[in-house]
């Protein structure tokens, strides 16, 4: 499985543009929260109901799940495809650079709770999907269980149906440690996305 380290190097290979450095701390930064919180529902689904998640395989996918981000925005960072293909765009990057389907396919499946008929299988897929939920990039920031809903609501009952079952098979997660240690950065890449978006 690939490393951290490894994973990073292909996020400084897509990023690009005028904003090359803040598009990659934005996703990155991204990337590693999704990480936390998929570590933190896996390792209460081990501790708790004593079953077999793939840790390695987990950090891989949260941590490129994004990796499409980049191909939605020109080099002036305006949106250049619609960000919902970013998952699609992921999913062709990873299986580019020769690396298994089986990582290549967090980058497809986890848009939302899964647009069908990319939806998660696997419980390492349906975690990181799930653990996205609780971050955006948009307006970086936690979003609480409640908001998700509303979110998701806009686009089918269904989801809202998947949501739940993700809601009562992991749990909600605590977020609270996770705001304070990135409160700083939010304000910080905040106050530059207000900047491009003023332009």
């Amino acid at each position: 499985m690939l490393t951290e380290s490894q994973i990073y190097s292909l996020h400084q290979k897509y990023s690009h543009g005028v904003y090359k450095e803040q598009s990659l701390d934005l996703v990155w930064t991204h990337s590693l929260i999704v990480k936390e919180i998929s570590l933190q529902i896996a390792n209460n689904l081990i501790n708790k109901y004593h079953i077999n998640i793939d840790l390695d395989l987990l950090i891989a996918g949260a941590l490129i799940h994004d990796l499409g981000f980049y191909s939605c925005f020109d080099d002036d960072f305006k949106k250049l495809n619609k960000y919902s293909l970013h998952g699609e765009f992921g999913y062709q990057i990873v299986l580019k650079e020769k690396m298994p389907e089986s990582l290549a396919r967090f980058c497809l499946v986890h848009t939302g709770v899964g647009i069908l008929p990319n939806i998660p299988i696997t419980v390492e897929e349906e975690i990181v999907t799930y653990a996205d939920c609780f971050h955006s990039k948009g307006h970086p920031r936690f979003i609480p269980y409640s908001d998700i809903e509303v979110e998701e609501a806009k686009f089918s009952q269904e989801n809202i149906v998947i949501l739940k079952h993700f809601r009562d098979k992991f749990s909600l997660p605590n977020l609270s440690q996770l705001e304070v240690k990135y409160y700083s950065w939010h304000q910080q890449i905040n106050r530059w996305l207000d900047s491009v978006k003023s332009k």
